[in-house]
This record gives C-alpha cells, sequence and structure tokens, in this order.
C-alpha cells in the first residue's frame, strides 16, 4: 500500500503530532509511506522523530505567498509516485490536488469540530478584506463535502459534521505512542495539588480561564502548569495577575513531545477544560501516564474518557464546578489512582497509534477496491 500524506506545516500542534505518529506506525505495519510538507514551516524534533522509512518531502512554500508553483510541484510529485491514497489533513488542500484519476484516491481526515463555510470565499472578497485589513474567514471544512473520502476523529465531530453541513463520515480515533510515557507512580500528593494542561493557548476555545479562576479561588492549595503557546499567553498572564495568582500558575511554554511524555508524571491531575473540542489527545496521553484526568462535559476528552468512566467531568464553561471537582479529587485521591490505572489499562487497548494505524489501512483497503462506505 502506498500512501502519501499532505498538511501544510510540521510544527508542534494536535494535528502534526498524530501524522508523525500515523505515517510511523504505517511504515512499520509496511506500507510505503511518504509526508508532503506544503511550507517551509516545521520543528526539527518532529522531523528527527519521523521513521527513517517515511519519505519526507518538503515544498518549501513560504506560509501566505501567492504563487502557483508549489501546486505544479505538488502534482508532478503525486502523478510520478502514484499513490494508493492521498490522505489530507486539511480540506482546504483538495483544492491543488489535479485530476480525476487523482482526486478519486483523496481522502481527510476532520481532526476538529467543523467550522466555517464549505466553499472557499470569491477573489473580490478576500481582496476587500486585505484592503480593510480584516482576516479571511477561518474554515476547516473548505470542499468537504466533494472529497469522496472522509474520515472524523470522534463521535462528536461525526455528528457535528453531519448535522451542520450533511456530511457522512466514518470515525477513526486518533492514536498516541502509549509506550512512550513514563507511569505516574502511585503515591499521594504532598500538600499541593499539581494540575497540568497541555494545550495551545486559546482560552476562548481551550479554556484555560476557567482553570485559573478555579486555581486562584482554591488559594493555592493547587499549582497548574500551562504547557503550550498560543494567541492568548499575554492575556492569560495578565487575568492570572489581575487574580493575584502568579504565585501558584506557571506558563511552561513550548516543550517537546519527548519532554510531555517524560514529565506528564511529575503531575497528580491532568485538565482539559475546553469549552469547545473535537477529541483530547492530550487527554489520552494523560491517560496512558497514569494521570487522573478531568474534563468540561459534551466535548471530545469526554469520549475519550467515557464520560466518567476513566475520568472526571465539570459542567461546560463553569469555573465554580471546575473547582468542585479538583476538590473532590484532591480529597478522594486514593479512588483517583484507582482509576487512572483502569484509564491506562483502556487507553492502551483503544487509543494507541498501532490500532489508529490498523484502522486506516483497513479503510484504505476500501478505497483501493472501491468497497461501499462503512
Amino acid at each position: 500500500m502506498k500512501v502519501t500524506h499532505i498538511f501544510w506545516s510540521l510544527g508542534f500542534g494536535g494535528i502534526e503530532t498524530m501524522l508523525v505518529n500515523i505515517a510511523n506506525a504505517q511504515a512499520e505495519a509496511g506500507s510505503e509511506v511518504s509526508v508532503l510538507i506544503i511550507n517551509k514551516l516545521y520543528e526539527q524534533s518532529l522531523v528527527n522523530s519521523l521513521d527513517k522509512r517515511v519519505n519526507l518531502v518538503f515544498l518549501n512554500r513560504k506560509k501566505g505567498a501567492i504563487t502557483p508553483w508549489f501546486i505544479v510541484r505538488l502534482n508532478r510529485i503525486l502523478k510520478r509516485s502514484k499513490p494508493d491514497v492521498i490522505h489530507l489533513h486539511r480540506s482546504d488542500l483538495y483544492h491543488f490536488v489535479w485530476g480525476k484519476k487523482l482526486k478519486s484516491n483523496v481522502c481527510i481526515t476532520l481532526h476538529a469540530l467543523p467550522k466555517g463555510l464549505v466553499r472557499r470565499e470569491g477573489v473580490m472578497h478576500i481582496v476587500w478584506r486585505k484592503i480593510k485589513k480584516r482576516s479571511v474567514l477561518y474554515s476547516n471544512v473548505v470542499d468537504m463535502d466533494r472529497i469522496p473520502h472522509v474520515f472524523t476523529i470522534s463521535e462528536v465531530v461525526q455528528k457535528t459534521l453531519y448535522d451542520n453541513y450533511g456530511v457522512e463520515s466514518t470515525v477513526v480515533c486518533n492514536g498516541i505512542v502509549t509506550s512512550c510515557f513514563v507511569s505516574r507512580p502511585k503515591t499521594m500528593p504532598k500538600g499541593q495539588l499539581r494540575v497540568v494542561m497541555v494545550s495551545r493557548l486559546e482560552h476562548d476555545k481551550k479554556g484555560q480561564d476557567l482553570l485559573i479562576r478555579a486555581a486562584a479561588a482554591l488559594q493555592g492549595t493547587v499549582t497548574v502548569d500551562f504547557i503550550g503557546i498560543g494567541s492568548s499567553m499575554e492575556y492569560l498572564k495578565q487575568f492570572t495577575a489581575e487574580l493575584h495568582a502568579e504565585t501558584y500558575v506557571r506558563f511552561l511554554g513550548k516543550q517537546t513531545q519527548d519532554y510531555v511524555a517524560a514529565h506528564l508524571t511529575d503531575y497528580d491531575l491532568f485538565v482539559q477544560p475546553s469549552r469547545w473540542e473535537g477529541f483530547g489527545l492530550t487527554v489520552a496521553e494523560a491517560m496512558a501516564a497514569g494521570v487522573p484526568v478531568l474534563v468540561s462535559e459534551g466535548q471530545g476528552p469526554a469520549e475519550v474518557t467515557q464520560g466518567s468512566r476513566y475520568g472526571w467531568l465539570f459542567a461546560n464553561g463553569d469555573a465554580d464546578d471546575l473547582q468542585r471537582q479538583i476538590v473532590f479529587i484532591k480529597e478522594n485521591y486514593g479512588e483517583a489512582m484507582t482509576k487512572a490505572d483502569e484509564a491506562k489499562d483502556y487507553v492502551r487497548n483503544t487509543y494507541d497509534v498501532s490500532v489508529t494505524a490498523r484502522a486506516y489501512l483497513q479503510e484504505y483497503e476500501k478505497i483501493v477496491c472501491g468497497c461501499p462506505k462503512s
């Protein structure tokens, strides 16, 4: 099976991490795997983590550059390599694949809750936005209804895509390399409860402000470390200062996957307070490390924890309920460790990247043979 994955960049992010893990697992399973990266934008540590059997190609487009040459080169590579399956990780890339034959073998994974328009804005609209210095409307579903084979990362994303856009899809859950995560020792917290969140700093979506507010209300009985960078960094630091919580809220910035895998074990609780979230890869990572997890209701992370079976839930958007649940876990930490131990086994059997890679390869076979969609 010849598989070509295509994405814009290879920086730190959930999609990029998943892409590297899947490509490696598919190569390990015997597939001939290529990864095509459009922009000259990558983290060397992620490049280094790719299996040597994976063919990595950079088209080296400057981000934001208006040039057709990368499209020409992309299609030359695809026509020359003749992949059985072209796997896109953003739907707006479909526009750049030319020819009926190549397009017929394209599939797409929607890695987040769907948002935006399925049709591109016209040139005049884009020019008008630039003149008015307004950002182009965000969409992760451009041309989604035209792509022949669509995958979604969770039942939440699948349902939202169908309800809002009428697009059917097959769920293939994201996967992690569970063996990479150092297991937390079965010990009670020493004094303060050490809380961590690993995510892009975008508080409107990810809910970091809720966790800061809860931590401030707990007046130093917990500490919170945020791992990640993003557009909300300065806002969240200022918000922390306004609540006088600087002594127990830290921002650790961007860290490598190796760092996260080695240091989740340092914490007593992982919190994912997302207001909206399609899956929750870092939640699965914390579970793989044997760290108790607390997530918001009704989103992808709650699907990963199977509701309250393998973690704890709080009312979405409610900082007071988040605070109450943190206190409950701290006061009942023996129960938390038991649940975390069960969660570790569940994640290894359900969300290991080898499971995800096998699922995709089975779906690829259906694409190649022209079998009905599952």
